[in-house]
């Protein structure tokens, strides 16, 4: 990812159920409307989900709302959560094919994003699903960790 970007969007329940394996970067296709209302920052990527289909990956329930100045008239049929296009090269999508086929590895959004040159783009990631003893335990470690920063500051 570069280092010099803008974060419009982060899916935070990501981090809560999932454990990281890889992570990757997609063009997301958009009307001209949706990239004003994405650059405006209204968008959320909670509860969006990636799925591959017929070679191509696909951006389900990303909610995108008709930016505020757009006349409804010029796109009468727009629903704030359609199927929205990502781009990537084939090699890229041939890998995660490869790593979802293992079981229990899931295709997560995880934020959006501008880049230096100001181009929206949306990092996916592929997690593996955490049992409820493993979110039980990093949990804990978690606790242990923030306890012991506490204890040395008043030290």
């Amino acid at each position: 990812m570069n280092k010099i970007m803008k974060l419009i969007s982060k899916n935070k329940i990501a981090y809560r159920d999932y454990q990281f394996e890889k992570d990757y970067e997609a063009w997301i296709v958009l009307l001209w409307h949706e990239v004003k209302a994405i650059k405006m920052w209204q968008v959320n990527i909670k509860d969006a989900i990636v799925r591959i289909q017929r070679w191509e990956l696909w951006l389900k329930n990303m909610d995108v709302p008709l930016y505020k100045k757009t006349n409804p008239k010029l796109v009468p049929d727009y629903q704030q959560k359609w199927d929205r296009k990502l781009l990537m090269k084939k090699r890229e999508l041939a890998k995660i094919s490869a790593l979802l086929d293992k079981p229990g590895n899931v295709l997560v959004p995880v934020s959006v994003y501008l880049n230096k040159r100001w181009l929206i783009k949306l990092k996916i990631s592929i997690w593996k699903l955490m049992r409820k003893v493993e979110k039980k335990q990093t949990l804990k470690e978690k606790d242990i960790k923030r306890q012991m920063d506490k204890d040395m500051r008043n030290y």
